[in-house]
C-alpha cells in the first residue's frame, strides 16, 4: 500500500508539472512580437498604455503567465523608465503591481491629454488612421466614457482642410447620429477620391508636356537659326567692309576702282547710265562696259 502511494504521488506530481507544449507556429509569431515590441522609455512622446497593451498582447501567442510578462516588461523598460523600476523594484515584483505602477507613474494627466487632444491636427504627409487612432486614444484618455458626437467633432476639427469641409458636408446628410466609425468611412472616401483627382491632373499635365516641349524647342531652334542668320548677315556686312579695306572688289564699272562696288560709286549718274551717262539705257547695258 505504501508503495501503491508513493507511486500514485509520483505519477500526480509528474502529472501537475507537465506543461502543455506551445505550437512552433505561436513560439515564432512570439518571438517576432518580442522582437518588435519597442521599449517604454517614458519620453513624453511614448503612450504607456500602448506599451502596457502590448505586453497583455504577447498573451494571444502563448499561455503566458504573470511572472513572464513582468519579467518581459521589464526588460523593455529603458531611460527614465527604466530608472524609475530600479529604484522601486521592491514593491514591482508582479506584472498586475508593475502595471498598475507603470500608469500611475507615465500616464499623462488629465489637462495635458486635454491639451494634446485640443491641439492635435493631422499633420502632412501623415496617415488618416494614424490620425484616428491617436484622436480616438486622446479620448479616452480624458474620458472613456465621452459621447461618440464629441469625439467626432475633435475628428472633424484636427483633419487636413482639405477634406474638413467635404467631410463635414457629408456628415450633415447623414440620417442617424454621427460616429467615428462613420467619419473614417466619410474621410476614406473624400481622401481616395482627392487623390484620383490629383492623379488624373498629373496625368494629363504628363501627357501634354511633350507636344510644349515640343513647342518650346521648336521655338528655341528658330530664335537660334534667327540669331546665327542675325550673326551671319552681320558678319557678312563685317567682311564685306573688310574685303573692301583689302581691295577684293572686281573693277567698278563706273571708276574702274577695285575699293567698292559700281552700285556704290561716287561717280555714278543719279538716273540712266552710270557709266557713260545717257539716258536711254541702263548700265547693264551700256555698250562702253562690253568695250
Amino acid at each position: 500500500m505504501p508503495a501503491t502511494g508513493d507511486n500514485n504521488s509520483t505519477v500526480s506530481s509528474a502529472s501537475t508539472s507537465t506543461t502543455t507544449p506551445v505550437d512552433p507556429s505561436y513560439a515564432s509569431l512570439q518571438a517576432t512580437a518580442l522582437k518588435e515590441l519597442q521599449k517604454f522609455t517614458g519620453d513624453p512622446t511614448q503612450k504607456v498604455t500602448h506599451f502596457i497593451n502590448a505586453i497583455e498582447r504577447l498573451r494571444l501567442f502563448s499561455p503566458l503567465d504573470d511572472v513572464m510578462l513582468h519579467a518581459i516588461a521589464t526588460i523593455k523598460l529603458g531611460g527614465s523608465a527604466s530608472n524609475w523600476y530600479d529604484n522601486n523594484k521592491d514593491s514591482l515584483n508582479s506584472w498586475s503591481l508593475l502595471k498598475t505602477h507603470l500608469l500611475a507613474r507615465f500616464k499623462p494627466s488629465l489637462s495635458a491629454a486635454k491639451t494634446q487632444l485640443k491641439d492635435r491636427r493631422q499633420q502632412p504627409g501623415e496617415a488618416l488612421s494614424v490620425y484616428y487612432d491617436d484622436i480616438i486614444d486622446l479620448c479616452k484618455q480624458v474620458d472613456e466614457d465621452m459621447p461618440l458626437h464629441m469625439i467626432v467633432d475633435y475628428l472633424q476639427d484636427g483633419v487636413r482642410n482639405e477634406l474638413k469641409i467635404h467631410i463635414k458636408r457629408h456628415m450633415k446628410t447623414l440620417t442617424g447620429a454621427p460616429s467615428p466609425a462613420r467619419f473614417l468611412a466619410i474621410a476614406r472616401d473624400e481622401e481616395e477620391l482627392q487623390q484620383e483627382i490629383l492623379h488624373s491632373q498629373s496625368s494629363t499635365i504628363s501627357a501634354a508636356q511633350p507636344y510644349f516641349a515640343h513647342i518650346s524647342a521648336a521655338t528655341s531652334a528658330s530664335n537660334t537659326r534667327t540669331n546665327h542668320s542675325n550673326t551671319g548677315s552681320y558678319n557678312a556686312g563685317q567682311s564685306s567692309r573688310y574685303a573692301t579695306s583689302q581691295n577684293q572688289f572686281r573693277p567698278c564699272l563706273i571708276c574702274n576702282r577695285s575699293n567698292h562696288r559700281t552700285i556704290n560709286c561716287y561717280n555714278k549718274q543719279p538716273s540712266g547710265c552710270y557709266k557713260c551717262g545717257a539716258s536711254d539705257h541702263i548700265v547693264h547695258k551700256c555698250p562702253q562696259v562690253f568695250q
